[in-house]
């Protein structure tokens, strides 16, 4: 699935771009580009995190499986039992014959969870979430006993399934999926740690997040790793409480100590909640100059290839409106400036963005 990043390569300030596989132009290429994190998440969303999830997993198993089957009706319960049966199943890295299949249940189960009040009621919904966690925890709990190369082959093989069984987990959106959510991320086993955050990300107003914060907040500190710590500091942006302290210190150490794409989500984070330790960051996020100056868009091909490009002008776009919104309650005049130059940007997504931060400060000082 899409949080397995063998071909992601950090855009830093200084070196960074992209390309076709060929040599052509980014936008004029046919070929798929690798799923990463940056591109999936553009940085700062979570919402455009989680729909790169879905995309992701599609793309995944069309190369795994050639494809999925015709999908068949079930109900929740005989997607569950169908999961359930390879509950703690090894495989000694094999590919188990059943995997397509289950791959499938556990998809629809997270689609069928979108409309979970259609399909459950209040008892059933109680139930599936709890099936799930012990499921999700017995599924990792196997995953580790494993240990070694075995593990990471389990691991790579069982990524998809056991992800979307995350997310379904977290469209339950009760606390009972917060406690299992949140001892996922305190596991720091990844990738099911960053789909945990993604899913705990979206449940802001479920009895128990505020447990979240210092799950993330801990994984902040202790990872290394790029694609965690996109995912902490997004997801723990949307979930602190504004000038949270403890927070602010751990996205403000991430955003000294790493550069690219890391540092510009922290920078992000930083003024979501308030805070104007990233400003140096933010401004250039804030400059089409400096989107539009050399090669920061980069794809790299099968070959393992990096091939670098300017930035695309509809990325630029969406980056700056990204950063607009994630600095609208900044009190920072620099900052301000910077978004009010905006305001007569020639994209008029860019334009409207930053007319709509010039509005909120407006009606916030009584006109």
């Amino acid at each position: 699935m899409m949080f397995e990043l063998r071909n992601l390569r950090l855009l830093s300030p200084d070196d960074s771009g992209g390309g076709g596989r060929d040599g052509s132009s980014p936008d004029s290429t046919g070929d798929v580009e690798p799923m990463t994190w940056s591109l999936l998440g553009r940085f700062f969303g979570l919402p455009l995190v989680i729909i790169g999830t879905i995309v992701g997993g599609a793309v995944l198993v069309v190369i795994l499986f050639g494809g999925p089957a015709a999908p068949e009706k079930f109900t929740v319960d005989q997607l569950l039992q169908a999961l359930e049966s390879s509950g703690g199943e090894r495989s000694a890295g094999i590919l188990l014959p059943r995997e397509k299949e289950l791959w499938q249940r556990a998809v629809e189960l997270s689609e069928r969870l979108r409309n979970k009040d259609k399909e459950l009621t209040p008892v059933e919904l109680r139930m599936t979430a709890d099936r799930l966690s012990a499921m999700i925890l017995s599924e990792l709990d196997t995953l580790a006993e494993v240990g070694g190369e075995g593990e990471a082959k389990q691991g790579t093989l069982r990524s998809s399934r056991l992800e979307f069984m995350i997310r379904a987990l977290g469209r339950t959106e009760l606390p009972t999926a917060v406690a299992t959510l949140v001892g996922i991320v305190g596991r720091r086993a990844e990738p099911f740690s960053s789909a945990a955050m993604l899913q705990l990300g979206e449940l802001p107003d479920v009895e128990g997040i505020a447990a979240a914060v210092p799950a993330m907040t801990a994984t902040l500190k202790a990872s290394t790793g790029a694609e965690t710590l996109l995912v902490a500091a997004t997801a723990v942006s949307l979930l602190a409480e504004v000038g949270d302290r403890e927070v602010i210190d751990a996205l403000s150490a991430v955003c000294i100590a790493h550069e690219g794409e890391v540092a510009w989500s922290a920078a992000l984070a930083l003024a979501r909640l308030g805070s104007t330790e990233g400003k140096s960051t933010l401004l250039d996020l804030l400059d089409r100059e400096f989107w539009e100056s050399g090669e920061r868009y980069s794809v790299t091909d099968k070959s393992g290839t990096v091939h670098r490009y300017p930035m695309p002008r509809s990325r630029v776009d969406e980056y700056l409106k990204a950063a607009i919104e994630a600095a609208m309650e900044t009190v920072d005049p620099e900052t301000r400036a910077m978004i009010e130059k905006l305001a007569s940007d020639a994209s008029p997504l860019v334009e409207g963005a930053a007319k709509k931060a010039i509005a909120g400060w407006a009606e916030s000082q009584g006109g």
